[in-house]
């Protein structure tokens, strides 16, 4: 069970985080909370009428608000104040990341929310061990990391909530690489570049997208296809990285290195 509300303790009282709301269920003056983070107001943490929340719409946004009045199925609020959305990088980063064997997707993508990537591109290569059997189990795994990405926005108290693509070929992610500012890939190769001098060159990208490769690594032939798109290899150190630190440790040090962490 995926709770999408989470805890702080601040001087020894729980204190609330945001909550979410859906972009369609918010209009000009008042938003509609349903499903599970209704019961979860209601029900666990007993919220009443006139008590004031805080909302996120998943898109940038904080919403100040009044719980106006509770129904079966859902609960209306008045907008007191929106806001711009606190805590978000200033670049937009994309992270294609191999899928991976079991509970490890899951763990990515609630990491990957916390530190600050914008999208996440589940993508299948040569060497990838899991596969997808048909359309119907697709839809089944990204409402699932939906829901993880949801509840890690609010813990990581963003209010942007990344967008998980659908699961693709390597090779059809290819042409999209021109539409970025910058794209690196993690390699250990000997040739491959510090993410530092990339800074040199590309002092102020707005849109970036970070590869990383399977348990395996890239075959040659992907390799030879990655760097003509424009994909530059860059160095995540000398140890052999499992796939899901790879796209972690290659995502943190570009945030870091490109002016969003202080």
């Amino acid at each position: 069970m995926i709770v999408h509300s989470c805890w702080l303790l601040v001087d020894g009282k729980k204190m609330i985080t945001n909550f979410y709301c859906e972009p369609e269920n918010i209009k000009r003056d008042s938003l509609k909370i349903v499903g599970d983070e209704k019961k979860h107001i209601i029900s666990v943490l007993r919220y009443k009428k006139g008590d004031s929340i805080d909302v996120v719409d998943g898109r940038g946004n904080m919403y100040q608000v009044e719980i106006a009045d509770i129904m079966k199925n859902e609960i209306n609020c008045k907008i007191i104040q929106k806001r711009p959305g606190e805590n978000e990088p200033k670049i937009h980063l994309s992270l294609a990341q191999p899928l991976c064997q079991g509970y490890k997707m899951d763990w990515l993508i609630e990491k990957a929310t916390e530190i600050g990537v914008g999208s996440i591109i589940p993508i299948l290569t040569e060497r990838t061990i899991i596969k997808l059997a048909d359309s119907q189990k697709e839809k089944v795994k990204t409402d699932r990391w939906r829901k993880i990405a949801i509840a890690s926005m609010k813990q990581s108290l963003r209010s942007f909530l990344p967008d998980i693509k659908p699961v693709i070929q390597l090779k059809k992610l290819l042409p999209e690489i021109k539409k970025y500012d910058l794209t690196l890939v993690g390699s250990l190769e000997s040739d491959a570049k510090n993410l530092r001098d990339i800074r040199q060159l590309k002092k102020y990208p707005k849109k970036i997208l970070a590869i990383v490769g399977p348990e395996g690594g890239f075959t040659d032939e992907e390799l030879t296809q990655l760097k003509p798109a424009g994909a530059i290899p860059i160095s995540l150190g000398q140890r052999r990285l499992r796939s899901e630190t790879a796209g972690i440790v290659l995502s943190a040090l570009v945030l870091y290195e490109l002016g969003n962490w202080k």
